[in-house]
């Protein structure tokens, strides 16, 4: 249930509060909110306001409920898009396609407005600045956001991997391979042999071709990003979703931007130290102001620091209302899809099970039936 969303006669990113001001000339009460306000501008609204996700039209405005006792709202006022025929307007890859009532705000749209934290009151005054200096407007920033949902859109594939392979690949990133061994029967006479230890070993030189290609597709990304690729994985199989492969320029670009900025622009971001950003991410809403800069610099590194340049030179903005605009973060999800992908790569060319304790425990056991039989030779 989009919050806001784009008008093309206004050229700008609005609230249904902010359309019905613009619309009558009237200022929402109590009494008389925005969506009432605008209960005569229907048809006007479905040919002019778009999705701020991927651009469609056919805007109705849903009145905000409110508690019957305390008259607190419940819900605010927002934008359902449908179609001629009554159903969801949205692109099937649209983040806002299905139950509008029951989603919850997109972590991939986030308010440019934002006072929550230091970062973004930083991210908010520059993109104020942005907007008075001419760098862009809430027009270009609608056409970031069309021009990455297309990207995505005409690229695509279907989530058909066994359902293990997300942990298999995370048990693979994570075995010892560099520890290799060969065993040999004679050495479980030890007294303190380490079966498991063997069996580690063991399943190395039996999957070390395998290691290569983990190597390369596999970042060592944290324990809550695999989490995130095995809920994408099982919540999306069987589905088409988009191939987030196909930005990985854009996300090079937008991090070595975000690198340079936070290194050389003065301004806090964030504890985060600049230098990790390329493996720990970088900060949401300075990644969505890059990509911005990035794409009215039609993304020439030179071009965007030098606007970045102008940005952080420029006086004060005069309207800090010019950051009431909603970005994108083209890169949500970026990396936990990265994982879903290459596990997939990962997956089918492996050969036999997807467990990854189970294939030790069948390992071990081989290892020590091995030992047995040439015990029974020894004299």
């Amino acid at each position: 249930m989009p919050a806001t969303a784009f008008s093309v006669r206004f050229e700008r990113e609005l609230d249904v509060d902010q359309l019905a001001i613009l619309m009558t000339g009237t200022q929402p009460t109590q009494d008389r909110d925005g969506a009432e306000l605008l209960s005569i501008f229907s048809d006007a609204i479905r040919a002019d306001v778009q999705c701020p996700s991927c651009g469609k039209f056919g805007a109705h405005i849903v009145r905000p409920a409110k508690s019957r006792a305390s008259k607190a709202i419940l819900r605010q006022a927002h934008f359902r898009f449908v179609d001629p025929n009554g159903g969801d307007a949205h692109h099937p890859f649209c983040e806002f396609h299905g139950n509008e009532e029951t989603r919850p705000t997109q972590d991939s749209l986030l308010n440019f407005g934002s006072e929550k934290t230091a970062e973004t009151r930083a991210i908010r005054l520059l993109v104020c600045k942005g907007i008075e200096q001419g760098i862009f407007d809430q027009g270009r920033i609608r056409d970031m956001r069309q021009w990455f949902f297309d990207l995505k859109s005409a690229t695509r594939f279907t989530i058909s991997m066994p359902l293990e392979a997300i942990s298999w690949a995370q048990a693979l990133q994570r075995h010892p391979h560099y520890l290799r061994w060969q065993f040999h029967p004679s050495q479980a006479e030890m007294p303190a042999f380490d079966w498991k230890a063997a069996a580690k070993k063991q399943f190395t030189e039996e999957h070390f071709h395998m290691f290569e290609l983990v190597k390369g597709g596999l970042l060592p990304f944290e324990d809550a990003t695999w989490r995130q690729a095995n809920e994408l994985a099982q919540k999306n199989h069987g589905r088409e979703v988009f191939d987030v492969t196909k930005l990985k320029p854009y996300y090079e670009a937008a991090i070595s931007l975000c690198t340079f900025v936070a290194a050389n622009g003065g301004i806090d971001f964030g504890k985060r130290q600049s230098e990790i950003y390329r493996w720990k991410g970088a900060p949401t809403a300075l990644l969505a102001l890059c990509a911005l800069v990035l794409f009215v610099s039609n993304w020439d590194m030179n071009t965007a620091i030098s606007e970045f340049a102008k940005l952080l030179s420029a006086p004060a903005p005069s309207d800090l209302t010019h950051g009431n605009v909603i970005g994108l973060n083209p890169f949500h999800e970026y990396d936990a899809w990265r994982l879903v992908i290459a596990s997939a790569e990962v997956a089918a060319k492996s050969t036999g099970e997807l467990d990854y304790e189970r294939q030790l425990a069948t390992i071990e056991a081989a290892l020590r039936e091995q030992h047995r039989r040439w015990k029974e030779h020894q004299p």
